[in-house]
């Protein structure tokens, strides 16, 4: 191999070799993924029942939301539903709250009044639904958790989340 070769392969190879190790940690953006959606909190007031649900963008970009259905059922039946066209713009890695308010069902009062006697620790709940963002289209979401009592707040309650499922991007005709 001449000098001049051998010395073009000696400049030439770190060069790549860097290219590619930059090319690597460059930033990944996580785009298309479902908002992560919980329930921040839930409330049992005059027979009225109130829900606020955390809207999280999990997305390394802005999420624009145009409409949102979110349904949460208890033992098979709906305790509550968000079904709404809108405007809701959520931030790279932020959160928005979205409150609900609707006079419950009495199965849904007799379920919630168990929790706050201390007949039942908790509830399991699923929360399921789907969002249209004008950048990917109709993205589903599911969640499953449980509803627990705040202590001295009767009334009151919280949830934990327990396991996300079936995220997944819908695409519509």
């Amino acid at each position: 191999m001449n000098r001049q070769l051998r010395k073009l392969i000696q400049i030439f190879l770190p060069v790549l070799l860097l290219a590619f190790v930059m090319a690597g940690c460059g930033p990944n953006v996580i785009k298309g993924r479902p908002p992560f959606i919980s329930i921040s909190g839930m409330s049992l007031t005059d027979g009225e029942l109130s829900a606020v649900f955390d809207i999280s963008n999990q997305n390394g970009v802005p999420m624009s939301i145009t409409s949102i259905d979110i349904t949460v059922t208890v033992r098979d039946a709906e305790i509550t539903r968000y079904n709404q066209d809108f405007q809701l713009v959520i931030d790279t890695n932020s959160t928005e709250e979205v409150s609900v308010d609707k006079l419950p069902d009495d199965f849904t009062q007799t379920l919630l009044a168990s929790l706050d006697k201390g007949d039942l620790n908790s509830l399991p709940f699923d929360l399921k639904g789907m969002v249209n963002t004008v950048e990917d289209g109709f993205l589903n979401f599911e969640n499953t958790g449980y509803l627990y009592p705040v202590p001295g707040k009767p009334g009151h309650y919280r949830s934990a989340v327990t396991q996300s499922k079936g995220l997944r991007r819908e695409d519509r005709l």
